[in-house]
């Protein structure tokens, strides 16, 4: 069997040797991963050309111990033992570059936090293979809506399945205007982060979301609070509001666990719009910058304004 020509052998010795180097840190899950799409593009292609066909692309591949008679053939199964192995992984595309094929990730069977950078959801493949192991998943600049991935894995497009180990997600910095129902799938969820969008409105798509903790909705166009469920509203931690167009926070009095509220510039004119009475689990004091905070007076309440090359 021919073995990689040069410039695929460049990268898999490459990355062969920095996790040789490194990659007791990769496969505890104390270090991430991280490659651009293009690397990770180049290496499927080679496994699935001398390593294994595309029906053996599920599940855990133990491959024999002596497979190879080239050194290059040798570091491509190292290669694909580890990336097997890894926990924690970043996938990002270069600003101004269009994918032009898939990204697969069918090599990561033990993924646990995966995080997505301008990789388009209909450029993403194997999602389904991993999402039920997810813990935390982040994805910015890719996004227009949740169920491309919560809903349809990406380019999988697979029927919606409940993310049974996902306690954080991270959706931030997209172009996600309005939820959906994929939302009621994250049956664990803890930390939801959606913070730099364009969402305006809410519904009831957050009230599934039963064992919610902390909330980032900061930086979008909401001129109301969220709506919670019962739960939530008992268990919620930290509530981030800033940079949106509040004019009133009705609802937030029923947050009773309630301990860092953020409503920095918004369209709170004056802090008797602060009625109803703010939860007392709130710190009596307040301040900006960091803090725990609610509304300080000198906050303004009105605005316009591990890794491979």
């Amino acid at each position: 069997m021919a073995a990689p020509h040069s410039g695929q052998s460049s990268l898999v010795h490459s990355l062969a040797t920095l996790l040789r180097n490194e990659g007791a840190s990769v496969l505890d899950g104390s270090s991430t991963l991280t490659l651009q799409a293009a690397s990770l593009q180049q290496l499927t292609r080679l496994f699935e050309q001398y390593l294994l066909s595309r029906s053996q692309q599920h599940g855990f591949l133990a491959l024999p111990s002596h497979p190879a008679d080239t050194a290059s053939l040798l570091q491509l199964q190292f290669l694909f033992d580890v990336l097997q192995k890894t926990i924690s992984l970043k996938l990002i595309n270069p600003p101004g570059v269009k994918l032009q094929s898939v990204v697969k990730i069918f090599p990561f069977k033990s993924l646990k936090c995966l995080e997505l950078k301008r990789i388009p959801p209909h450029c993403l493949e194997g999602l389904r293979g991993v999402y039920s192991q997810l813990e935390v998943f982040t994805c910015s600049k890719s996004l227009s809506s949740l169920e491309e991935l919560l809903s349809l894995c990406g380019a999988d497009l697979s029927s919606a399945l409940p993310w049974l180990e996902l306690h954080t997600l991270n959706f931030s910095y997209n172009s996600i205007v309005c939820l959906d129902q994929s939302l009621s799938l994250l049956n664990v969820l803890k930390s939801l982060d959606l913070s730099h969008n364009k969402i305006q409105e809410f519904a009831e798509f957050l009230k599934p979301l039963s064992d919610l903790e902390h909330l980032n909705l900061g930086y979008n166009c909401l001129q109301r609070a969220p709506t919670l469920g019962q739960s939530a509203r008992a268990k919620l931690v930290t509530l981030i509001l800033r940079n949106n167009e509040l004019e009133t926070i009705n609802g937030v009095e029923q947050l009773s666990s309630l301990q860092h509220l953020d409503l920095a510039y918004n369209l709170l004119l004056e802090h008797s719009q602060l009625a109803p009475p703010l939860p007392a689990a709130l710190p009596e004091h307040t301040s900006p910058g960091g803090q725990p905070a609610v509304l300080p007076e000198d906050t303004p309440h009105r605005h316009r304004q591990t890794s491979l090359p």
